[in-house]
């Protein structure tokens, strides 16, 4: 185990000393077994005294050899010290300039374990809209797994937020011996657990004021020597320049999604004015060729049997075209702020209309289950189009080239229940709490709105949107809307 070696510092003092103090008495030694009667020619029976005169210089000799060797081991742990605490220096003023978030958690990593030479490294960032700390960097992946994640309200955070400095593992055994059973007793326990289960030795927590953004978690130093007061404080300033670097990350993450969200929004505008246009000059050429169709077909009828199909074809092709169209009109048309009463089973069959073609496209299997009677709910009806249109596209686009899609309505009282499932390959559990992301798309050519506006409108209707998914076994968007209610139906025919 990491936490049971012996720091290699210490072990190489111990055997300097040890093979100081084996020349001390081995070289005597070794005089008197082998040369000894060789001395004893040459001194007589005082020759005894050449060894021991070798013992007492060596004696004498072997303290300032093993403190030269100490002095000269402690000035090198202060350079690596200096030379991984400048390294930490400079990193931490660079660390203000990096506006990618994921670039900077990356670098922190990388500086910190590489610098002070670690076991192991990872960054916890706090996810507002996941209201837990995910694990956005990590080196040697052997000991925290990627999807790593603590919730915001585990005990491991609440004891960082009362304690709002630096945790020491071992202060945190010393502080749990005796054991005590108090609130804060516990929490040094489950604090002390997770660390011990992490082989994590410091955690550096980053502040700003009462909010804890993040946290690093490092592991043992790899040559065994245990975290310096210096060190402490050196990690200590480096989680107060992490604070200002990831605040400074978070403003420009979010001052690029306002920027990205508008200019996507002006995008999509330009593309509904356009589709709109379209729509309205190939309603025109449609409405001539219906036109001289049926002239000829009134001129011509029964002169040849043939020719009368292809013009009833050419006749009802044409309505049908122009039938798109006049949806693709009214679905484009800017919708009013006013909520009135919807017949979703209506709205839903008209969307399957404007998605048939990709429907049939992709080879896709339809199982559609509308009751009637299904009461109408409260909303806007184009609005709710685009809902269910995009889901409908989505769906289709994750199965590719054929599959099952399935629509199923029901009344739940208040509500209505509206069940949108496919039969693709479904989202992995990583990426679907991310579904209602803005910009978050596994398509290479999707803008990752389409889940995100969907889910804007929904709520902005007093309904809700959820999903649950499978990997292999398909996905399934559930939507909840209000009935609309007698009394709002009133005060509409009022107005």
């Amino acid at each position: 185990m990491a936490a049971a070696r012996i720091p290699r510092l210490r072990l190489q003092n111990l055997l300097i000393l040890f093979l100081v103090y084996l020349l001390v008495i081995g070289i005597p030694l070794a005089i008197t077994l082998y040369a000894g009667h060789i001395l004893a020619k040459l001194l007589g029976p005082n020759w005894w005294l050449a060894p021991g005169f070798f013992f007492v210089v060596l004696a004498v000799l072997a303290p300032w050899v093993y403190l030269g060797y100490h002095r000269w081991a402690k000035e090198r742990q202060l350079g690596e010290e200096r030379r991984y605490y400048h390294s930490l220096t400079m990193a931490a003023s660079g660390m203000a300039r990096i506006k990618d978030m994921q670039t900077l958690c990356r670098l922190i990593v990388y500086v910190v374990n590489h610098s002070v030479k670690l076991t192991h490294t990872g960054l916890f960032i706090y996810e507002p809209k996941e209201q837990r700390y995910v694990l956005r960097s990590v080196r040697h992946k052997n000991f925290m797994p990627d999807e790593m994640t603590v919730d915001q309200d585990d005990p491991l955070i609440t004891f960082m937020k009362r304690r709002r400095d630096l945790i020491l593992l071992s202060e945190l055994r010393r502080a749990s011996i005796p054991r005590r059973m108090d609130e804060e007793g516990k929490l040094i326990e489950w604090s002390q657990g997770w660390m011990r289960k992490l082989e994590a030795k410091l955690i550096v927590p980053s502040f700003s004021q009462d909010t804890l953004l993040g946290f690093l978690v490092l592991g043992q130093k790899r040559s065994g020597e245990n975290y310096t007061n210096t060190d402490l404080a050196i990690f200590s300033g480096l989680g107060n320049q992490a604070t200002l670097a990831i605040e400074n990350a978070i403003y420009f993450e979010q001052l690029r999604t306002s920027e990205a969200y508008m200019i996507q929004s002006e995008k999509l505008a330009s593309i509904g004015q356009l589709a709109s246009g379209m729509a309205h000059e190939i309603h025109n050429p449609l409405t001539i060729i219906s036109g001289e169709a049926q002239l000829y077909l009134e001129q011509s009828k029964g002169q040849n049997a043939k020719a009368d199909e292809v013009m009833q074809s050419v006749i009802e092709e044409c309505q049908r075209a122009a039938d798109i169209t006049r949806r693709i009109l009214r679905f484009a048309k800017p919708a009013p702020p006013d909520m009135v009463a919807v017949d979703l089973r209506s709205a839903i069959e008209e969307t399957l209309v404007l998605a048939g073609y990709q429907v049939r496209m992709e080879k896709v299997q339809r199982a559609i289950t509308l009751p009637e009677g299904l009461p109408k709910v409260r909303g806007n009806q184009n609005q709710l189009q685009e809902v269910v249109l995009n889901l409908i596209l989505n769906a289709c686009q994750a199965m590719g080239d054929g599959g099952r899609l399935t629509l199923t309505a029901r009344s739940l009282g208040s509500q209505v229940e509206l069940l949108v499932s496919d039969s693709g390959p479904g989202i992995p559990p990583h990426r679907l709490r991310k579904v209602f992301e803005p910009f978050f798309t596994t398509k290479t050519t999707g803008t990752g709105l389409g889940l995100f506006v969907s889910q804007r409108i929904v709520q902005a209707h007093g309904g809700t949107i959820e999903v649950t998914s499978e990997e292999g076994r398909g996905t399934c968007f559930i939507i909840r809307l209000p009935v609309f209610q007698p009394q709002e139906m009133a005060g509409v025919a009022a107005n």
